[in-house]
C-alpha cells in the first residue's frame, strides 16, 4: 500500500474549497482541546479523590495522542518516529487505567497487577526498541501506523483483552445491585464510554480493512465520546458512591 503525507495528499474539491476529514489535524485539535478542558475540569472539581486524579489522568492520555497525532501530520519528518512513540505509550496506559476505575468504584483489583506489569514492558518496548514503531504516515482522514510484527499479536492481546476485562468486569459487579444506587450507575456509564469507542472501532475494523493500520487512530478519535461519559457522569455518580459510605 502506498501512503502519503498529509500535506502532500491532493484535496478532493467541494464546495467553498473546504474539505472535512473526520480525524484530520484540525479535529485533532478540537479533541485535543476539549480533552485537556474535560480534564481541567476534573482535576479541578475532583483532585481530592483518587478516582478523580485517576479520571483526570485517563483525558490527559487520550490529548496527549491527539497531540502526538497532530505533530505527526503537521511538524518535522524527523520528529515523527518519535511522537508516535509517544502517542502509543499514552494509549498502552489506557486498558489498564480503565480497568483501575473499574476496580475502585467495585473494589475489586482482578488482574491489576498483571495489568500494570504488561503496561510497563510495553512503555519500555515502545520507548527504547527501535523497530518497535517503523512508520506514521498522516493519511488525510486517520494517522496510519506501522509497528513491528515481532510482539503485535501480544500487544493487541493486552489492549483488547484487558478492555474487555473491564467490561465485563464492570457488567459483572453491575449484576450484584439490586438497586440503582450510584455505585451502579456509576459502573453503567462507564460501560456506555467503553462502548463509545470499541463497537464503532469494531464495525470499522470487520468491513474496512484499510482502517486496520489505523485502529490507534480512529479508536482515540472515538475516545472523546468516553470523554465526556468520564468527565460529566462516572465521575460525579462517584462523588456520590463517596458520599454515601
Amino acid at each position: 500500500m502506498s501512503l502519503q503525507n498529509f500535506r502532500n495528499q491532493p484535496r478532493p474539491a467541494t464546495r467553498g474549497g473546504q474539505v472535512f476529514y473526520c480525524f484530520s489535524p484540525p479535529v485533532m485539535v478540537a479533541t485535543l482541546i476539549i480533552e485537556v478542558t474535560l480534564a481541567g475540569f476534573v482535576f479541578l472539581r475532583h483532585h481530592t479523590t483518587q478516582f478523580g486524579r485517576t479520571a483526570g489522568a485517563v483525558l490527559l492520555l487520550l490529548s496527549t495522542f491527539q497531540l502526538a497525532e497532530y505533530r505527526i501530520c503537521t511538524g518535522p519528518d524527523d520528529g515523527v518516529l518519535a511522537w508516535a512513540r509517544i502517542g502509543f505509550v499514552a494509549i498502552t496506559l489506557l486498558p489498564i487505567s480503565g480497568l483501575y476505575l473499574v476496580s475502585l468504584i467495585s473494589r475489586k483489583p482482578h488482574f491489576l497487577k498483571l495489568g500494570y506489569a504488561t503496561a510497563c514492558g510495553f512503555v519500555l518496548y515502545f520507548l527504547f526498541v527501535p523497530k518497535a514503531i517503523t512508520k506514521a504516515v498522516c493519511a488525510g482522514n486517520y494517522v496510519l501506523f506501522n509497528t513491528t510484527t515481532d510482539l503485535y499479536v501480544l500487544y493487541g492481546i493486552y489492549y483488547l483483552g484487558f478492555l474487555l476485562l473491564g467490561s465485563w468486569e464492570g457488567i459483572e459487579q453491575i449484576s450484584n445491585y439490586q438497586r440503582r444506587v450510584p455505585s451502579k450507575q456509576a459502573l453503567q456509564w462507564l460501560i456506555v464510554g467503553y462502548l463509545s469507542f470499541m463497537a464503532p472501532m469494531a464495525v470499522l475494523y470487520i468491513t474496512i480493512p484499510i482502517t486496520r493500520n489505523a485502529t490507534a487512530s480512529i479508536m482515540c478519535g472515538f475516545a472523546v465520546i468516553l470523554a465526556f461519559i468520564l468527565a460529566l457522569k462516572v465521575v460525579p455518580l462517584y462523588d456520590r458512591v463517596r458520599a454515601a459510605k
